[in-house]
C-alpha cells in the first residue's frame, strides 16, 4: 500500500502568467508557496479474489471492471496513461475542500502520478514529478489550468517561478530567516467562503482575449517581482497589503468572472474588519479568500470578520511526500 501527501498552495502575485497560451510568447513570472494542509492518496494492487477491478474512493465510491468505466476524469486518464495492466483501489482524503482556490485539483493529480510511480518503483524527482502533472492536466484532461500550482504542490516551500524560454519554466527557492517566516505567516488570514466554482470554466474567460490584456498581465508581473523585493529585504510586510488592493483590481479587470457580486461584499467586509488587502484564491469565482493584515492582527480581524470559516495555515516545505509504503 502507498500514500502520498501533497500539500495545498497559496498564489500570492502573478496568476494569469503561468499560462502557456500568455508565458511562451511574453514570459511569467508568480510567487507562492505551499501551505500545512493536505490532499492525500492512498493505492494498493488489488488482490485477485475481488470481483472487481478497480475500487475508487472520494466524495463519491466507484467500482468498476474497466478504466473506461470510471466517471473521475483525473483517476481514469492516470490510470490508462501510468498503470493501464493493475488492478487498484485508489482513495482520496484532503485536509480542505476541492475546487476551492488553494491547488485542490493539481494536488490531486500531483499526488496520484507520485503514488502510481511509487507504486511501480519508477524514480521520479519533483521536478519531473512537476512536469508530468503539468502535462498530463493540460494536454491528457485538457483542462484551462495553468502551470503554477503543480510545481508549488510537487515542489514546496516560498518560490518565485519563471516561466516561458526554453526550459519552460524556473523556480526560485526565497529563504527567510525564521522571524522574517513567522511574521510572514502572522499576517495572513485564509477563510473559506463557501462557494464552489470550477476553476477551469472561470479560467476559460481569462484566457478570452489575452492580446488585450497584455498590460494588466505585465502588472500583475511587477507585482510579483516587488513581492520578491520585500520578502527578501527589510522592508515593512504592510506594504503587500496595498499590493493585494491593487491585485484584487487587476484580477477583477483580467476576468469578469473572477470577482462576483458576493465577493465584492466579502472583500468590502474584509475592509471593515481591519484587513491591508487581500485575494480570491485560484481563478476566483468562490471558494477561499487570503486577507492580509497587520503583525499579530489575526485574532482581530477573524472577530471583526465573522464570515465563513477560518483555517490557520503555515508555510509548508516539504512538497510531495510518500508517507507510507
Amino acid at each position: 500500500m502507498i500514500m502520498t501527501k501533497t500539500p495545498y498552495r497559496i498564489s500570492l502575485f502573478g496568476g494569469g502568467t503561468d499560462y502557456p497560451a500568455w508565458y511562451r510568447d511574453n514570459g511569467g513570472e508568480v510567487i507562492s508557496f505551499s501551505i500545512d494542509k493536505y490532499c492525500y492518496l492512498t493505492t494498493r494492487v488489488l488482490p485477485p479474489f475481488f470481483s472487481h477491478k478497480y475500487r475508487i474512493a472520494y466524495s463519491r465510491v466507484e467500482i468498476t471492471n474497466t478504466i473506461s468505466e470510471i466517471q473521475h476524469p483525473a483517476v481514469r486518464g492516470a490510470l490508462e496513461k501510468f498503470c493501464p495492466d493493475l488492478n487498484l483501489e485508489i482513495h482520496h482524503d484532503g485536509d480542505l475542500p476541492a475546487r476551492s482556490g488553494v491547488g485542490s485539483s493539481s494536488a490531486f493529480v500531483v499526488g496520484l502520478i507520485h503514488a502510481l510511480s511509487v507504486l511501480q518503483e519508477k524514480k521520479m524527482s519533483k521536478m519531473d514529478l512537476a512536469n508530468e502533472a503539468i502535462r498530463f492536466e493540460q494536454m491528457d484532461l485538457n483542462e484551462n489550468v495553468g502551470s503554477q500550482d503543480q510545481i508549488a504542490c510537487a515542489i514546496g516551500g516560498l518560490n518565485y517561478i519563471t516561466f516561458g524560454g526554453t526550459s519552460e519554466w524556473v523556480h526560485e527557492p526565497l529563504i527567510l530567516s525564521e522571524q522574517k517566516r513567522q511574521e510572514l505567516e502572522s499576517r495572513m488570514v485564509l477563510i473559506y467562503t463557501g462557494v464552489h466554482r470550477s476553476s477551469s470554466a472561470v479560467q476559460a474567460n481569462l484566457l478570452a482575449n489575452l492580446s488585450r490584456k497584455s498590460k494588466v498581465m505585465n502588472r500583475t508581473i511587477q507585482l510579483a517581482r516587488q513581492c520578491r523585493e520585500i520578502l527578501l529585504s527589510h522592508r515593512n510586510l504592510d506594504e503587500i497589503g496595498e499590493m493585494l488592493v491593487e491585485s484584487w483590481s487587476l484580477k477583477k479587470s483580467m476576468n469578469s468572472h473572477a470577482i462576483t457580486p458576493a465577493l465584492e461584499e466579502v472583500w468590502a467586509r474584509s475592509q471593515q474588519a481591519g484587513a491591508l488587502g487581500g485575494k480570491v484564491l485560484g481563478a476566483g469565482g468562490g471558494g477561499f479568500c487570503m486577507f492580509w493584515v497587520r503583525e499579530g492582527g489575526q485574532d482581530e480581524f477573524v472577530k471583526r470578520f465573522n464570515l465563513g470559516t477560518h483555517v490557520p495555515v503555515q508555510i509548508s516545505f516539504e512538497g510531495s511526500t510518500c508517507v507510507l509504503k
